[in-house]
């Protein structure tokens, strides 16, 4: 068992948000039955069920949380909800880049979660065009009148914007593009441009879909500018922080000779460990900012720790 699972059953809430999140998850993707089309819809379900952490949506009914402060009013019920449904949108994207990520023509990886991948299961061309088709449902999903009724329709639309730049070239699939040129180019004698860019990289990468379930969840809760701006931040640095504790964790498997940059390959293990614990205090220290509203964004920083 990992640790981060072990400590996950230490905060309920996770478990529950997993739970609503997947049913949420389940009433949009279509079921399958013996039309050809199905084909495509059972790739969907395999890329999605049964799920990771779901830490993307758990951020965002986190930032919500934050945002509406405590209290059990109606409208912090319905401001939850529509954090759930926001949170299963950016958990689309999450789903479609693994399943993309995983081609031949990118990662070329056989497995994903203990099964073979997408396009091992289903075949490369099927598995890219479930990979499209995920993505288009997460933006169907912010438009859909249920979510527009609960968030309003100037917030859905919002929460669209928001994950449509997060997951374009200026966000994940930007820093897809500079994660596959980085190998090709000689990083000898220049750490600190190699540090940059890892940075940068891993923060299009990974950190821009976090900060928009981080900012989504925000939105649907209401968060005025001062509240936007310590949840953009929080979600950078936990972002940043969740992919340097991954790629310490895979330094012990990691070919040394595939030219792959991270953090570990730029600063060694230690100086990763130590950037990893300089970004999560800063994101604990942004979690204190909202006061026990924040306590649920305290124990995702807990999640996520090596300790």
């Amino acid at each position: 068992m990992s640790n981060r699972k072990s400590k996950g059953m230490s905060f309920p809430w996770l478990a529950q948000v997993s739970q609503m999140v997947d049913a949420a998850l389940d009433s949009v993707i279509p079921g399958c039955g013996a039309e050809p089309e199905t084909l495509l819809r059972a790739a969907m379900r395999h890329a999605v069920f049964p799920g990771g952490k779901r830490l993307r949506p758990a951020l965002a009914v986190a930032a919500c949380e934050a945002a509406l402060g405590l209290g059990p009013r109606p409208e912090n019920d319905i401001s939850l909800a529509a954090a759930i449904r926001a949170g299963a949108a950016v958990e689309l994207v999450h789903c479609y880049s693994l399943v993309h990520d995983d081609l031949p023509c990118m990662d070329d990886d056989d497995f994903r979660r203990g099964r073979p991948s997408c396009h091992r299961a289903f075949g490369e061309a099927v598995a890219l065009l479930a990979g499209d088709a995920l993505l288009t449902l997460a933006f169907e999903l912010l438009m859909r009148p249920e979510f527009v009724e609960v968030a309003g329709a100037d917030r859905a639309c919002r929460c669209a914007l928001e994950l449509a730049r997060a997951a374009g070239s200026a966000g994940m699939a930007g820093g897809q593009a500079l994660e596959l040129t980085m190998p090709r180019q000689s990083w000898a004698g220049r750490l600190f441009e190699a540090a940059e860019a890892v940075q940068r990289m891993e923060s299009m990468k990974t950190g821009c879909l976090f900060e928009a379930a981080a900012r989504m969840g925000g939105i649907v809760g209401g968060a005025d500018e001062p509240a936007m701006g310590a949840l953009s931040r929080f979600a950078c640095q936990f972002g940043l922080a969740f992919q340097i504790r991954d790629d310490v964790e895979d330094a012990v498997v990691q070919d040394a000779e595939s030219g792959r940059i991270t953090a570990v390959s730029v600063w060694g293990l230690e100086g990763a460990r130590e950037r990893f614990g300089a970004s999560m205090a800063q994101a604990a220290q942004l979690a204190g900012v909202f006061g026990e509203a924040g306590s649920k964004l305290r124990d995702m920083v807990d999640l996520i720790s090596f300790a």
